[in-house]
């Protein structure tokens, strides 16, 4: 759980509060994602729980909220083998859009792609805003990393406008008499020769 492990990082600076916590970690990705109080304090507990973090008391008293954490060496141990582990699969591909997209009726298409036009102009804006922001490379260490995330936000958002492009070319004026067929689950096959494969397109 990234959450988790970003906290045990914020943590190797120096003991902070979960609301501490909470801006420390929002002045890097706020931009793109931020976090919930309850989300950090369960979060910080289940971390007491396993022996990464302690809770520290503040002037003696119990309040949660205003106690500091510390990290422990089992959850110093357990952010380094985190950071040099390789993700364990890649990100699964589930967008509302796809869905709407599997069960749409072929008599729906004009109002699907209605919204899709809509979805398009926001993932425009959303990219030009982030183009605007990655204009300048930063020098200093802090700033990189927030630019490179900022890079790769602005990638998949232009990855994702270029899809949304190509819907209406598929879908547009003329392929409404396509016939929506019952789907059919993937499945691994061998990989098809390029020349077959154009073959196959010239008489789909």
């Amino acid at each position: 759980m990234p959450v988790k492990h970003a906290l045990l990082a914020l943590l190797t600076e120096r003991d902070l509060t979960g609301y501490e916590l909470k801006i420390r970690f929002e002045r890097v990705l706020g931009e793109f994602w931020q976090l919930n109080s309850g989300q950090v304090y369960s979060t910080l507990e289940r971390l007491r729980r396993e022996g990464m973090v302690s809770r520290l008391r503040i002037d003696g008293g119990d309040d949660v909220k205003r106690a500091a954490y510390a990290i422990r060496p089992r959850g110093r141990r357990a952010l380094a083998e985190w950071m040099a582990a390789p993700v364990e699969r890649l990100r699964p591909v589930r967008d509302p859009l796809f869905v709407k997209l599997a069960f749409c009726d072929p008599a729906d298409v004009d109002r699907v792609l209605t919204s899709f036009t809509a979805e398009a102009g926001r993932y425009r804006d959303a990219a030009e805003a982030l183009r605007a922001l990655v204009a300048r490379e930063p020098m200093s260490h802090g700033g990189r990393v927030r630019w490179l995330v900022a890079e790769a936000a602005r990638r998949a958002y232009q990855a994702q406008l270029e899809w949304l492009e190509c819907v209406p070319r598929f879908l547009g004026t003329g392929s409404h008499v396509m016939v929506r067929r019952d789907p059919k689950p993937l499945r691994r096959e061998a990989a098809t020769p390029p020349a077959e494969q154009g073959r196959a397109l010239e008489t789909a």
